[in-house]
Formats: structure tokens, sequence, C-alpha cells
């Protein structure tokens, strides 16, 4: 072995080793689902399970354990993902693992939101795979975590999507604005599925074809955009 890649190891070793005694020399939080390292002292083991055990009742599964790592710095946090410091937690599939990134933002009162939710991501990967659209997997997660209502006024007032479809990840679109209008209009469009149709159900037909296969011959909609758009327009009123 040369002395570069000795160096290189070495490095390597050190950065693994460092990264785990952080987490090694806080406490946690174990469940049958979860493994919570460096969480804050507000939050209890039963609350916990309360939120994994609706939402994996919500979506008929059970969770495959998963690793969440809670930073004490923002710096921390940001340095394990590209999405910059609006994102306040991020779920990630590292060799097909599912682990939760979670910022040290995160209060008492947002923690039950953005857990469900992330745990929406999970289970999306882990019984869905790409069965799920990417561009309605934020709105899907805001309206099952039960996220804030939806300023439809607000919506129908932005520009809208050329394509329903180019919603994609809310972080891939810049700014601050921008970010909002793609989780709110990816809600919306949830929500909308759940008046037209049964939004149970057209999940759970989801798990052997595309969703998208379904929002034509099960649910009645043609076009996406021209029902997106009605919907909004509708609900702004």
């Amino acid at each position: 072995m040369t002395i570069f890649l000795k160096y290189l190891f070495r490095i390597l070793l050190l950065t693994t080793f460092a990264y785990s005694l952080a987490f090694a020399n806080n406490k946690e939080i174990v469940t049958n689902e979860v493994i919570i390292h460096n969480p804050p002292k507000w939050l209890k083991a039963t609350r916990v399970e309360k939120i994994t055990n609706r939402i994996q009742h919500k979506l008929e599964w059970s969770t495959r354990k998963i690793h969440i790592y809670w930073y004490d710095t923002l710096n921390e946090f940001t340095k394990t993902h590209s999405f910059g410091q609006l994102a306040l937690a991020v779920t990630q599939h590292p060799r097909g693992q599912s682990i939760i990134q979670m910022s040290p933002k995160i209060d008492s009162d947002a923690f039950d939101t953005i857990f469900a939710h992330e745990l929406v991501h999970v289970i999306v990967f882990q019984k869905y795979k790409e069965a799920i659209p990417k561009w309605l997997e934020e709105g899907l997660a805001n309206h099952l975590s039960n996220h804030d209502k939806i300023n439809y006024k607000w919506l129908a007032s932005q520009p809208f999507p050329k394509d329903v479809k180019d919603l994609a990840h809310p972080f891939a679109s810049g700014g601050a604005s921008s970010t909002l209008y793609r989780y709110k209009a990816s809600q919306a469009f949830a929500e909308m599925l759940n008046k037209k149709c049964d939004l149970d159900n057209l999940i759970r037909l989801s798990v052997e074809r595309k969703m998208e296969n379904y929002m034509r011959s099960y649910c009645g909609i043609d076009n996406l955009n021209t029902a997106f758009k009605d919907w909004v327009t509708k609900n702004a009123k």
C-alpha cells in the first residue's frame, strides 16, 4: 500500500470514529422501529412510538429499523446534506438503509409533524420504491403528517407550474418562496386526490403499479395539470 493510500485510509478511519463517538457519548431512544441518537431531553420514547404507530397504520407497514441523528449545532447538521439552511430534517438512504438527520432548530412544538413527515419518506422508500411519483411525495408526506393548512388564495396567486411533474424536490428550486410553493402545491395535489378518490386505497393500489397509472383509471383525472389548476382556483374562492 502506498503512503498516500495509507494516509487516506487513516483519515477515513478517524472520520468514521469521530462521527460514531459524537453520538456514542450521548443517550439514545430505542424503539422497535427507530434508534434516535442524541435526542433532546424533552423527547420520550412513548411520543416517538405514538407517531410511528400512526403513520405505519396509515401506510400499512412495519418500518425496518432506522437511525435518527440529532445534531447540537446547525453547522454539524448542514454538513450532512446539500439542501442548505432551509431544511429542518433530511431523510437519506445510504446503501439501501434509511437514516434521518435532524436539525437543532426542531423544538417540541414542531417535532410531531416533522418526524411524521420524514417517516412517510422512509416508508415510501421501503415499501413503495418508485411507485409514488417524486413530485407528489412531499405533498403526500405533508398531508399524512397533518401539516399546516394550505392557504389556497396565496397558492392561486403564484404562477402555476407548466407541469405538476416539475414540482420534484422543493429544495431543488432555490429560494425560500419557491421552496414553500413547491411544498404546498404538492400538498394541494395530495388533498385533491383525497377528495376525488379514496387516497388510502389509491396508495394501497400503488404497491403493485405506479400511482400515476391509477390517477386516470381510478380517480378519473384525464389531465393532471388542468385538474390541479381547477382545484386550486376553486378552493381559493
